[in-house]
């Protein structure tokens, strides 16, 4: 657990305008705080620890620029917001808050970006069921890596792409998402599977970092041709994603149903 966490309980907490200003600097791209900041506040958020100064850069020597401190990441969070982020360290699935999380709790969470909704097919859609998931703002309040929230199918399809392969993201009647070619008599899906509360999916769509499973392909040809291979996974999805690109093509191109990878 990170050892920041256990500041002070009673310490000052940032007002309403510190909190925006905070939570912009850790939204920027730098990670720098914003410009136009009284300079009072960044005097006042220094003293409390939650700032530091940053070395001046070329394009703007004089120009004093701050960062935000892992005091100041926890300052933003009370006791009870940060022990539901931590929980997805014990919970059964991967960045899934366990649950009960009080419900104002749970809306604030999701209110300043640090949780979101997703369904069972790794998407947001307030007509379905959708549970709680920390985000990479919610990672780096609480000192946890960050993840890949790139949605596996995307990889797959660049990588394809990048091997002259057009294909498509196709869904199922049951929500299922898959990476699909068509041409001629060749049908190929691809697919990674993912589980969620209660079952697994077949998916292309799920963030990067859901994924612990590999690619599946699935290819039907001719009147009663067929392949079904999987790639080792544990290599990233990118990673794996080019290798699947890799041998799909090698197969269209001698028709070798060894598949290798």
């Amino acid at each position: 657990m990170p050892t920041f966490l256990s500041a002070d309980p009673n310490a000052p907490t940032p007002t309403f305008r510190q909190r925006t200003w905070l939570f912009a600097a850790l939204r920027a791209h730098d990670g720098l705080m914003p410009l136009g900041v009284p300079l009072r506040s960044l005097s006042l958020m220094r003293e409390r620890e939650w700032l530091k100064a940053v070395p001046a850069t070329d394009d703007d020597p004089q120009q004093i620029r701050h960062e935000v401190t892992p005091e100041g990441r926890f300052a933003l969070l009370s006791v009870g917001k940060a022990d539901a982020l931590l929980s997805v360290l014990v919970s059964a699935e991967p960045g899934l808050l366990k649950l009960p999380v009080q419900q104002q709790i749970l809306n604030s969470l999701i209110r300043e970006g640090l949780v979101t909704r997703l369904t069972r097919h790794g998407e947001q859609d307030e007509d379905q069921d959708q549970f709680p998931y920390i985000t990479n703002l919610g990672r780096l309040l609480v000192g946890l890596p960050q993840a890949d929230t790139t949605p596996a199918g995307d990889y797959l399809l660049a990588a394809l792409a990048a091997k002259g392969i057009t294909a498509g993201i196709e869904r199922d009647s049951s929500g299922n998402t898959r990476v699909v070619y068509r041409n001629g008599d060749i049908h190929a899906q691809f697919f990674r599977e993912v589980w969620n509360p209660g079952f697994y999916t077949y998916s292309a769509r799920h963030p990067s970092w859901m994924h612990n499973k590999p690619w599946t392909a699935l290819i039907t040809y001719g009147t009663d041709g067929a392949v079904e291979k999987h790639l080792p996974n544990d290599l990233g999805v990118q990673e794996e994603s080019a290798r699947m690109a890799a041998s799909f093509a090698a197969w269209l191109t001698n028709r070798d149903d060894a598949f290798t990878v």
